[in-house]
Formats: C-alpha cells, structure tokens, sequence
C-alpha cells in the first residue's frame, strides 16, 4: 500500500503540474497572437506632413540639388532687422529646411521667437523648386500674418553665394535676399533693397545662423 500510495500521490502532483502549465500556455494567458494591439493610431491631421516631407532630393535633380542642399537642417538664428528709423532690432530664432514633394522641392520655415516687442511668435514659410528651362531656384515666400505672398527667382550667385530677387515686397522696390559664407555649420543671409533699378543696394536685415547638430547625410 505505501508504494501504491506514494505512485498516487506522484501521478497526481503531476497532472496538477500539467494544468498549470496548460492554463500558462493557453487557457489563462493570451498568446502573443490575441495580445492586444497597443501601437497608436496615426493622428489623421498629421497625414499631410508625414506625405509632404522627403528624405532627400529627386535622382531627376541630379547636381542641381548641392546648391540649395547645403541648406538643409536646423539652424539657430540671430535676426538683426533695421527699421524704417535705421535703429537695429535684434530678436533670436530658428530656420527648419528640409526636402518635400519627393525630394523636388525644399521647404523653408522661418521662425521668431516671442520678444519684447511681440508676445507671440512669428512664422513664414518659403517653398522653392528647380526650373529646368531657366536652370534657375524659383520660390514663393508667405506670410500668412499679413496675408501676403511674394515671388523670388535666381540660384547661385558669386562667391558660392545663393541669391534670390523679388519685385514683390515692396512696390517700387527690388529686394535680394542672399545666403552668404555657407559653411557646414554656420552661414550668414542678407536682406537688400534698391529703389534706382539695382545701382545701389541697402541692407534691411542680416541674420547669422548656426548649424543645430551634424550635418544631414542624404
């Protein structure tokens, strides 16, 4: 009897082992099959940016894409503006440039930061694109603040510098703007006006930029 007892209490220490074990593998934990789905829904409103933005330039670009590619990245900005009176205004900010539309346009956004003269930030935005039958970077600058838009065109200029002209801005007016001493990490642009047909320029802003992290590889 002891040697049957001790068989018994063995075979049933043993099929309590096997419902344990049963309940873990199936029956009281979800297999990784019927666990639940915890990765988030994509934010419909984000639909829009998640297209409009690219990795990198079109292979129909070919080199035409180094020119303004060196732009692309986070900049931090240091904005100095001359108002009408000739005083210098200096305010602080970012420029975000990155490749959208398939990598056949670059996308520019420019922001101010809130200062002493303004509780709230400023943006605008510039979308530019390479025309084939000019060979040159035509953009289109807006400011939904006060609702206006303008039109630049141009591409490289001297001293490897990008430059871009418009007549829109101001009536009467042409202005350039200009990126100038382009090195991987810094960079400096121009804002020039004439008023006599291009003879003489006046300098409206200059904003120093420098480099937010390494430089993109594309």
């Amino acid at each position: 009897m002891r040697g049957s007892t001790l068989a018994q209490w063995f075979l049933g220490l043993f099929l309590v082992a096997v419902g344990l074990a049963s309940l873990s593998l199936g029956g009281g934990v979800a297999t990784a099959a019927e666990q639940p789905d915890h990765t988030p829904t994509p934010d419909p409103r984000f639909a829009m940016i998640t297209e409009l933005r690219a990795a990198g330039p079109s292979a129909s670009l070919g080199d035409h894409a180094d020119l303004l590619g060196r732009l692309i990245g986070t900049w931090d900005v240091q904005y100095m503006d001359i108002s009408k009176s000739g005083k210098a205004i200096y305010r602080t900010g970012q420029l975000l440039v990155g490749w959208v539309m398939d990598g056949r346009a670059i996308q520019d956004l420019w922001i101010v930061n809130p200062s002493d003269s303004s509780k709230d930030r400023e943006v605008y935005a510039d979308v530019r694109y390479f025309d084939p039958k000019s060979g040159t970077w035509p953009a289109v600058f807006i400011d939904p603040q006060i609702a206006s838009i303008a039109t630049f065109t141009g591409g490289a200029g001297a001293d490897d510098r990008i430059v871009l002209e418009s007549q829109d801005l101001v009536p009467g007016q042409i202005r350039r703007w200009s990126f100038n001493d382009i090195r991987p990490d810094s960079l400096v642009f121009r804002d020039d006006a004439s008023s006599d047909g291009g003879k003489t320029w006046a300098r409206k802003s200059e904003y120093h930029m420098k480099r937010r992290g390494s430089v993109p590889q594309s």
